[in-house]
């Protein structure tokens, strides 16, 4: 008795069946290699807070978040036009190792930049600045490793590297409590230290990031995305800037300690969801308008889910616990996270549908979106802020973001509607 052979349509189908079950585990691994990574900030805040007063963890964040800062410029300039523009999946060498070698002189220069800066202050400060000046090209090519690997298929790959520096980190905060004291400056040191040698297998799975010749080119081959991308991660680097700094002003480094400290818990979800959004590129460039719609809304559903898990976290945790986690009394900070989890969702959906835009080769709806945010929330934390204190400060966050979403989801329906009315 003979089988029958598979008809084409059944390969057909077949063969949509097990892309889609391979599209599934890989969406699957980047989003918990993106929950790792951003376990790793988790970890080093709530590591870092306990063992500071508000005002000595309001100077540790500011130079914190030029990390944070560097890996929006970095992407920009090199991850999000390699995953756009598919250059990885077109064999464009030399495409690929222009936008490695161009995301590690945006780390160089952040280096340099924090070693300049060092000269001018002192303290815990400058100490900060020096170990960021370290950690910067190394976390710059471990971070544009990852989003090669998604670009590869082989998210696996970034998965392993991010568990081993969380790992890393970790056991070397335990081996140091064990044997003396740990403080903020301690941390910071043992998570820069933890990522080197992570950044040096990164460079054997995705391949050199010293072709500098090639930038050039890069820049030259994808002039009409840059701009917009860097302006957008200008922006958002900006304005986290500008939004602490007027915090400090019209609050003191107390304010902005407490404040820093409040998103202890909600800054590693900001993470997630931005470096899933930004994972979404690869997934979306060259879709149709109804699917480049329709993933981000999935998204920013998952993000109202887990923003909802963890504001029924935060009204149940222990008082005494949470007190002790972050170093300050946790019943005056409950509100403040409660309403920067709204913030943080807000910001998770607006983020989505920027890169949605981005994806379908609109660059520049971020920047326009980003320009009104921009204002909105300075004039807001610096108004409320003044007026209400830390809880001011992220009632302005969450408003600003509110409207920033409005515009984003407005823009992207708006597009996808004129793309398909020639059809309808």
């Amino acid at each position: 008795m003979t089988t029958a052979a598979p008809t084409p349509t059944g390969q057909t189908r077949l063969g949509a069946v097990k892309r889609m079950v391979s599209t599934g585990i890989s969406q699957s691994a980047v989003a918990l290699d993106q929950l790792v990574f951003s376990a790793i900030t988790f970890a080093v805040q709530l590591v870092a807070a306990p063992v500071s007063t508000d005002a000595e963890f309001g100077v540790f964040s500011l130079i914190a978040i030029v990390q944070i800062g560097q890996w929006y410029l970095g992407r920009a300039i090199g991850a999000e036009p390699l995953l756009v523009a598919k250059t990885v999946g077109a064999n464009d060498t030399r495409g690929v190792r222009g936008a490695a070698a161009a995301s590690l002189l945006v780390g160089v220069a952040i280096g340099v930049g924090c070693l300049v800066v060092a000269l001018f202050v002192s303290g815990p400060a400058r100490t900060l600045l020096l170990i960021q000046a370290f950690a910067s090209p190394f976390t710059a090519v471990l971070d544009h490793s990852r989003y090669v690997n998604y670009a590869k298929q082989k998210p696996m790959r970034a998965l392993f590297t991010d568990a081993s520096w969380l790992l890393l980190f970790l056991a070397a905060v335990g081996a140091t409590v064990l044997v003396g004291e740990l403080n903020a400056t301690g941390t910071y040191l043992l998570w820069a230290l933890a990522c080197v040698p992570l950044a040096l297998v990164a460079v054997a799975l995705t391949g050199t990031p010293f072709s500098f010749g090639a930038v050039r080119g890069w820049v030259r081959d994808r002039r009409s995305l840059l701009p917009g991308f860097l302006i957008d991660a200008v922006y958002l680097t900006a304005g986290t800037w500008a939004t602490f700094g007027v915090t400090a002003v019209v609050t003191g480094l107390d304010g902005l300690g407490l404040l820093r400290k409040a998103l202890v818990p909600v800054t590693a979800l900001t993470v997630l969801f931005i470096g899933i959004s930004n994972s979404l590129l690869a997934h979306l460039a060259g879709r149709t308008p109804r699917e480049v719609v329709r993933a981000p809304m999935l998204v920013s559903g998952a993000a109202a889910v887990v923003s909802a898990v963890a504001a029924l976290i935060t009204l149940v945790a222990p008082a005494g616990l949470m007190t002790t986690a972050l170093g300050t009394p946790w019943e005056g900070l409950r509100p403040v996270v409660l309403l920067l989890l709204v913030y943080a969702f807000l910001l998770a959906t607006a983020q989505t549908a920027m890169v949605a835009a981005k994806a379908s080769g609109r660059a520049w709806l971020g920047p326009r979106v980003r320009t009104v945010q921009f204002v909105t929330e300075l004039a807001l934390v610096a108004s409320l802020g003044w007026w209400l204190g830390v809880t001011g400060v992220a009632l302005g966050m969450t408003i600003a973001w509110l409207v920033a979403a409005a515009l984003a989801w407005g823009g992207v329906l708006r597009h996808g509607d004129k793309a398909e009315s020639p059809a309808g």
